[in-house]
This record gives C-alpha cells, sequence and structure tokens, in this order.
C-alpha cells in the first residue's frame, strides 16, 4: 500500500512539473517568438522607410558626406534583422516524435512514470532549444536597434550641418 502511494506521489509531482514546463513552452511558442519577430519586421521597415527619406532628401538638397555613414549603418542593420529573421526558423513543440518508443515501456508500476519523465524531458530539450534560438534573433536585434539609432543619429548631424552651412 505503501508503494502505491510512493509511486502516486511522484507520477502526481511529474505532472505538475510537465504542466509548468509544457506551460512555459506555450509562451515561448505564442507570445516571445512572435513577439520578437514581429520586432524585428519593425526594425526592418524603420531602416528601410529611413533610406528611402533620405534618397528624397538627397534628391532636393546637397548633403554632406557624412549620408553615406548613415547609409552604411541603415544597411548592416537591415542585413542584421534579415540575418536574425533567418536565424533558427523552425520551433521545437517538446513531443517526443517516435510512438513506438512509448510501446516499448515495460508494463510494471512504474510505466506512467517513466512516460511523463520522458515527455518532460523532451519538453525540456525543446525550451532550452527554443530559449537559444530566442537570444540568438535577440544579439543580432540588439546590433541591429543600436545600428539603425546611429544611422538616426548620422540623419540628425547632417540636417544640423544644413542648417548651420
Amino acid at each position: 500500500m505503501e508503494k502505491s502511494l510512493e509511486v502516486d506521489n511522484y507520477e502526481h509531482n511529474l505532472k505538475m512539473l510537465y504542466e509548468a514546463k509544457r506551460k512555459e513552452l506555450e509562451i515561448l511558442l505564442t507570445y516571445s517568438i512572435p513577439t520578437q519577430l514581429s520586432n524585428m519586421k519593425t526594425l526592418l521597415w524603420i531602416n528601410f522607410l529611413l533610406i528611402g527619406l533620405m534618397l528624397q532628401f538627397i534628391k532636393r538638397l546637397p548633403l554632406p558626406d557624412i549620408v553615406i555613414g548613415f547609409f552604411i549603418l541603415s544597411i548592416f542593420a537591415i542585413l542584421f534583422i534579415i540575418s536574425a529573421m533567418l536565424t533558427s526558423r523552425t520551433k521545437a513543440y517538446g513531443i517526443p516524435d517516435d510512438i513506438a518508443i512509448m510501446s516499448l515501456y515495460e508494463d510494471h508500476e512504474w510505466t506512467k512514470s517513466q512516460a511523463i519523465f520522458d515527455m518532460t524531458y523532451a519538453l525540456q530539450e525543446s525550451i532550452l532549444e527554443n530559449r537559444q534560438a530566442i537570444t540568438d534573433r535577440a544579439n543580432k536585434m540588439y546590433i541591429s536597434t543600436w545600428l539603425t539609432l546611429c544611422s538616426l543619429f548620422f540623419i540628425i548631424i547632417a540636417f544640423v550641418q544644413i542648417q548651420i552651412l
């Protein structure tokens, strides 16, 4: 009787852990990754917009050579964003792919516990894989954001020079 209680308690704790991991993975897949992709698209369009505006101003006003720095930074920002978008495009969902593995479990009192443990392990692996993809993209977005801000700074310097001269 006591061993049955031990098995039930262990299974209950594993189920709680599994549910917590499942919720963490769900947050990564439904919130973090889509929000990150949306932010990347926003940065991409900001840089394209800035380049378009500068091209319009170049047609109308003689701008100093510092504008070249703006174009270089914006182009690098766009390249970093595109690279971030293409990095780790696949998502890990945390589900064991092979049903045959589940059929290999021997039928005894720890069978359910072992299956839940294996599924929790698969969830943890996919969480780690998705976190790494998010971190890799975040690093590239960080660089791209700073490049975008620096290119804005170059634009401000260019217009200040026009106003002073």
